[in-house]
């Protein structure tokens, strides 16, 4: 059996920027989005944008969005330092050197190569971006950096 990875969840601090600014680095669309309500929680009917959920009062404390086989669920919150080191996931070659050409707003490069980039994003995590056959490595490997021991 495959080990996949279906879905990564991270809690931001404001739901409505991090889904724009996560559609438009990583293209994900819009699955559902949900508020809390004694406990439990209640899904928005689809079509509804954010601003018809805003005006009826509601407050949106969850949004999932997808691309192909991963769900990115973003819960309203503030992260905490540790919580998470970075976040890896595969992409096209040409949308890798898109993003490191023309980075959006709030996307900070830590580390770019070729079919590679390292990025902190404005909600305080951290983001690699790779081909999606790319192999798992040291980064000592990768930087030729060997302990003598």
């Amino acid at each position: 059996m495959a080990f996949v990875c279906k879905y990564v969840a991270l809690y931001v601090p404001d739901l409505r920027a991090a889904e724009d600014f996560y559609r438009r680095v990583f293209g994900v669309e819009p699955l559902f989005r949900e508020a809390e309500r004694d406990g439990q929680w209640w899904a928005v009917p689809d079509g509804r944008t954010w601003d018809d959920v805003l005006a009826a009062g509601v407050e949106i404390r969850m949004t999932a969005l997808r691309r192909d086989a991963l769900v990115l669920a973003l819960f309203h919150g503030e992260p905490r330092p540790g919580t998470v080191h970075e976040v890896s996931i595969g992409l096209d070659p040409s949308e890798i050197e898109g993003l490191g050409e023309r980075p959006p707003d709030g996307l900070r490069i830590v580390e770019r190569r070729e079919g590679f980039l390292r990025f902190d994003d404005p909600f305080g995590f951290r983001w690699v971006v790779q081909r999606p056959d790319a192999v798992f490595r040291s980064s000592g490997e990768i930087a030729g950096r060997w302990l003598d021991v």
